[in-house]
């Protein structure tokens, strides 16, 4: 017998066309000892049976000689050898010969990679009626390969071969009616090829009517039914109808809510690869829901989907290692690791998930994970889509404009633009000496009295961000009503002569105030009967956005963003 483990696909060809040729081709005996040689083996000794009425011009044994020669069976392999005895017997309207050559020159096995060529072959072959032929002409056809892209013709031939039970055809066809291409869009046409599918027990006929059941096209809504399709597509082993049925026992579609059985379905999917499974694995173990929380167990399930691009895993990594994980069992416990987030939210981004953009540009903006990037930050929260990356946006790029208008100096730092950590260097660099200073508050004190005659004490106070607001100055009165004029005399020969003036400067309260080019306001002020007197530097703009962030909260270290808009929290279910 032969070997027909050894046999490359086109063999099913070669006994079709020994059994449909006409019996006088079947009863010559030369044929017949070839054949009988080639089962017992002798694959030489056949070839000399056949060689010569392959020679005569039989086209039988010219196909049978192109199989010998393309699987090399008696003779060396020669896909040129091959395609020239095919194309012998094609020319003679060999149905088997005519596909074999078209799958030839649309691989470019034997003969030059043709497209056009392919396309010959495939429709002399799917006009005798070859439903694979006619397939391929549908796939050609829609892809404008070889031929003049046509859905026209694709959904023609398409339909001829479904027609036949072609199975990739009929779902071919499902989908094409579902979109509409090419053609109407038709629900209830599309069911019907999708049904013809699924009862040739087909597992993505199954999985693409179970859609059309899950959202109600073409029939009424019945996730029951839906459910049901999706189960036997999955215990046909596909793996995305494993996904859905997990996602029905998760979200209770059709079903009560069972995270045991989602668990279990999702592994299923998961561990043949689906990474949209190994996704919400990540969730459940992340969330305890099924099964005991276990953070570990979740970034191992998201690090899987990671690795196959799954842009929400990315994301999700990101926001456990920016964030960490603390608790009572060492094991579950996360420590912060910006270098890790900043990789994950940089391959979200990559991946265009359009929450990451907010997250990498504040890791860009704060120098966390890499080094700092106004620039970079500005650009990526521009693109992201969380009312609170929208704020930093407009904060970050406003301050980076700032710097082309600023002129107010202090300790030779443009206050309008500055923040917290360059002027607490330069102040200190000044060999002023601190009283407090402490993030958790919204100012910090210095001590000026050994540097700045006359001054005691420095405040400067900034925005939660640590952008400066104001800088204010104390000079000590005791009883002297000519401070405020001097240290006034002091900023003219500065700035020039006040704006506004009000009270009298030998008696009473008294301030004096300028605006200066960049928009600071500098005022030198005193109350009464104490003439300690005050300077200060302010921006009215920091100072309104101070004023509502303290009506926010008034901890300085709250952050909104830190917290998860709702919008943000209803993705975790993406893949």
């Amino acid at each position: 017998m032969l070997k027909l483990t050894r046999l490359p696909t086109v063999v099913v060809f070669f006994f079709t066309t020994l059994m449909l040729h006409s019996g006088g081709v079947l009863s010559d005996a030369e044929f017949n000892k070839g054949y009988e040689a080639a089962q017992s083996g002798d694959y030489k000794r056949a070839i000399s049976m056949w060689k010569p009425l392959a020679e005569k011009g039989d086209s039988a044994a010219q196909y049978t000689l192109a199989w010998m020669f393309e699987s090399g069976q008696g003779v060396p392999q020669s896909y040129q050898q091959a395609a020239y005895w095919y194309t012998q017997a094609a020319n003679q309207g060999d149905v088997a010969a005519q596909f074999v050559l078209g799958s030839m020159y649309q691989k470019g096995t034997g003969v030059p990679l043709d497209n056009a060529q392919a396309v010959k072959w495939f429709t002399k072959a799917a006009n005798q009626g070859d439903a694979v032929a006619q397939f391929r002409l549908g796939v050609f056809y829609q892809n404008g390969q070889g031929v003049e892209q046509s859905y026209q013709e694709s959904l023609s031939w398409f339909t001829k071969a479904g027609i036949q039970g072609h199975i990739t055809s009929q779902i071919n066809l499902g989908k094409i009616y579902q979109v509409g291409r090419g053609t109407a869009q038709n629900f209830e046409e599309a069911i019907k090829w999708y049904e013809k599918a699924a009862n040739q027990n087909n597992a993505l006929g199954y999985y693409h009517l179970a859609h059309m059941y899950e959202y109600g096209r073409g029939v009424p809504q019945d996730l029951q039914q839906a459910k049901s399709l999706y189960l036997k597509s999955a215990n046909n082993n596909y793996t995305p109808s494993a996904y859905k049925v997990a996602e029905f026992y998760e979200l209770g579609k059709g079903v009560e809510v069972d995270y045991k059985n989602a668990i279990k379905w999702y592994k299923e999917s998961a561990q043949k690869g689906n990474s949209g499974a190994q996704f919400k694995l990540g969730n459940l173990y992340k969330e305890g829901k099924g099964v005991a929380k276990n953070i570990r167990t979740a970034i191992g399930w998201y690090n899987q989907a990671a690795t196959q691009n799954h842009a929400q895993a990315h994301y999700q990594l990101g926001d456990i290692y920016e964030k960490g994980s603390i608790s009572e069992q060492p094991s579950q416990t996360i420590k912060v690791n910006d270098k890790k987030a900043f990789q994950h939210f940089q391959q979200a981004v990559e991946l265009h998930f359009p929450y990451a953009f907010a997250r990498l540009a504040s890791l860009y903006e704060k120098g966390l994970g890499t080094e700092k990037d106004p620039i970079k930050a500005i650009e990526l929260y521009q693109k992201a889509t969380q009312p609170w990356a929208k704020e930093r946006y407009q904060s970050l790029n406003g301050r980076l404009q700032c710097f082309e208008t600023a002129t107010t100096k202090l300790f030779t730092i443009n206050i309008a633009c500055t923040t917290r950590e360059i002027l607490r260097e330069k102040i200190k660099d000044n060999g002023i000496k601190v009283i407090d200073e402490n993030l958790s508050n919204w100012s910090d004190t210095y001590f000026t009295a050994a540097t700045i005659p006359g001054s005691s004490q420095l405040e400067v106070t900034y925005t939660r961000e640590d952008y400066f607001v104001s800088a204010k100055y104390t000079f000590v009165g005791r009883n002297n009503p000519a401070l405020i004029s001097q240290v006034k005399n002091k900023i003219v020969e500065k700035y020039g002569e006040q704006k506004l003036e009000t009270g009298d400067a030998t008696e009473g309260p008294a301030s004096f105030e300028w605006i200066l080019s960049d928009g600071i306001h500098l005022s030198v002020s005193r109350s009464w009967p104490d003439t300690t007197t005050y300077v200060i530097y302010s921006s009215p703009e920091k100072q309104a956005t101070l004023e509502a962030q303290q009506n926010e909260s008034s901890d300085k270290l709250f952050n909104p963003a830190d917290i998860m808009p709702v919008d943000e929290k209803s993705e975790s279910g993406l893949f």
